[in-house]
């Protein structure tokens, strides 16, 4: 796990384990709040450790951004907090929460063999806002990667928690192009300092309107490509190979080369829709 300072006294901490996964921290002098957990028990622990010694008044909060295991494997850690979500995070976890668990565990059982499925006692339809010490923090919708993606604003700091709403690759295959374009437009206009992206580094405020503006060129790219192979009658097969990453404005580094297996999921999305519609 890799620790970083934001501000004063706030965390960024990212699994050096899975797909450098981010999860976060705000230290008020009337307790802690957690955003999003590391994707395995063993870095939870060691941000949890950190924490605890950093927090005279505890850990008072989890919020989970959005239900994806890599997000919320490490909330029964947190014996002590509240863990907070949207209504519909929290409804996705409890419909398939236990047999995704349980495939993971066949996958990895070394790693997640102790884990236990917590889900959110609290929970809102739309929008919460929490104060705590003299932080204000605002929990807003953000869809778009999933339908249940929300985002963390802490006022005053201009720091935006934006969950898998922004990564190093626009990522929908669980999600919706339009959605994500109209909520990385939304973020656009926050005026912020930094953004905490669900995956990979924080950016700061010189570089966010362009990475934002490329998110959003990038997931109309791919559909404008996906169409124009289906209108010429290519496989789906052929497709998925002839539409790079790199002919879509990206680089396939990032991520550690992850981004190249998104990229394809994310033509795969597009092909379905495509089709779904003509059929």
């Amino acid at each position: 796990m890799r620790k970083e300072r934001v501000t004063e006294n706030i965390y960024v901490f990212t699994s050096e384990a899975y797909a450098q996964a981010n999860a976060g921290a705000i230290v008020t002098s009337e307790g802690t709040v957690v955003i999003d957990t590391l994707p395995f028990p063993r870095e939870t622990r060691e941000m949890l450790e950190f924490l605890r010694a950093e927090s005279p008044r505890g850990i008072r909060y989890v919020i989970n951004t959005h239900h994806h295991a890599d997000h919320v494997y490490g909330n029964f850690l947190f014996e002590e907090a509240d863990i907070i979500a949207s209504e519909r995070c929290r409804e996705l976890l409890r419909k398939s929460g236990e047999k995704n668990l349980a495939e993971a565990k066949q996958q990895n059982p070394e790693l997640l063999a102790e884990v236990k499925l917590r889900l959110p006692n609290i929970t809102f339809p739309d929008k919460m806002t929490i104060h705590l010490g003299d932080k204000v923090m605002r929990l807003l919708p953000l869809p778009g990667h999933t339908l249940d993606g929300i985002g963390v604003y802490i006022e005053g700091d201009k720091i935006l928690f934006a969950g898998d709403a922004v990564m190093p690759l626009p990522y929908i295959f669980w999600g919706d192009r339009t959605t994500l374009q109209d909520t990385l437009r939304a973020i656009k206009e926050m005026n912020l300092e930094h953004i905490v992206q669900g995956h990979g580094e924080v950016l700061l405020k010189g570089e966010l309107d362009e990475t934002l503006d490329a998110g959003i060129a990038y997931l109309d790219r791919i559909y404008e490509k996906v169409k124009a192979k289906l209108a010429t009658r290519t496989s789906k097969e052929r497709l998925l190979n002839e539409i790079t990453i790199e002919s879509c404005g990206f680089s396939p580094i990032a991520l550690d080369g992850l981004v190249k297996q998104l990229h394809r999921s994310n033509l795969l999305r597009v092909y379905q829709t495509l089709t779904a519609k003509t059929r």
